[in-house]
């Protein structure tokens, strides 16, 4: 095997938090293991661009196989992938970072969805009719959600842009506060309170799962308190998560899934760039080898 190949890690050029710490460490050692290096570069560093009809970098991505695209910026993924494949692909970022168009892309598929009502895009509060046009809003969203309701912005992780809302005032504040940012508002799973799982999927194949659990939040999030436990779900929640995954093109993903009445799986989320850390000290399940065994087989660079 050539030991020349060279793979690009680009984050986010703002926020590096210890978690993608941890998986940068974690893909440079499993890749060694296939004599492939990776570079770590900002996307201020890459500065992908377009000039005269073509996109260029500052960085010469020629000399590099691939991409593990550990950021959220689906534009600078896909520059990117005008000169090499980026994992995962920009579309799949694209289906995955905002949660409504996640929710779009599953329609007629089978999984099951919670109800699920996107906030009206505002782009300026120029209506002198603002306030009625607010309560119309309420209005319906009452006649389709029960209280307490879920309010998510479209973009966020870590379980930070979520909220419950408990009755028509707090959704009154929440929404003005949210009313020029994407959000959405969807059905609250009481039967999930706290607790969901996350199925971790690579090449359409489970590899690794963990029940999380946190007594005293809606929210299941490791960052907000949560614990994760090896405790293996039905083939049913398997399925599920196997079935998103293929249908928004990920290579990998970590996929989070709520516990109906009747423990039957509902889809919370889809993270085209999931945290390894706790899944693998939980699951015991050396992840990362796996999505890098499958790039490099993908790629068929072995």
């Amino acid at each position: 095997m050539s030991n020349n190949i060279t793979g690009l890690i680009a984050i986010n050029s703002y926020r590096l938090i210890p978690q993608n710490e941890f998986k940068i460490k974690r893909f440079k050692e499993e890749f060694k293991k296939f004599n492939i290096d990776l570079d770590v570069k900002t996307t201020v560093e890459i500065f992908p661009y377009i000039v005269n009809n073509s996109t260029k970098s500052l960085v010469d991505l020629s000399k590099y196989k691939f991409c593990l695209f550990l950021d959220k910026d689906e534009t600078y993924c896909r520059l990117i992938e005008k000169y090499i494949p980026t994992f995962n692909s920009s579309s799949a970022l694209e289906k995955c970072n905002d949660k409504v168009k996640t929710t779009i892309e599953l329609l007629n598929s089978g999984i099951n969805l919670p109800t699920t009502i996107p906030a009206p895009l505002c782009y300026g509060l120029f209506n002198e009719n603002i306030d009625d046009r607010i309560n119309m809003f309420f209005d319906n969203l009452e006649s389709k959600l029960t209280y307490p309701m879920v309010c998510k912005c479209s973009y966020g992780s870590l379980g930070l842009k979520v909220f419950l809302i408990k009755n028509r005032d707090e959704l009154n504040k929440k929404y003005r506060e949210l009313i020029l940012v994407p959000h959405l508002y969807q059905e609250y799973i009481k039967s999930s309170f706290g607790t969901d799982y996350r199925i971790f999927v690579v090449n359409n194949q489970v590899v690794a799962y963990m029940k999380r659990v946190n007594e005293t939040d809606f929210r299941s999030n490791i960052a907000l308190g949560g614990k994760g436990y090896n405790i293996k779900p039905s083939q049913e929640y398997f399925d599920l998560a196997i079935n998103a995954s293929k249908i928004l093109g990920l290579d990998y993903a970590g996929v989070d899934v709520l516990i109906g009445e009747n423990n039957q799986p509902i889809l919370s989320e889809v993270n085209s760039n999931s945290f390894l850390n706790e899944i693998e000290a939980i699951s015991n399940v050396n992840i990362a080898y796996k999505i890098a065994s499958h790039i490099v087989t993908k790629l068929k660079l072995n």
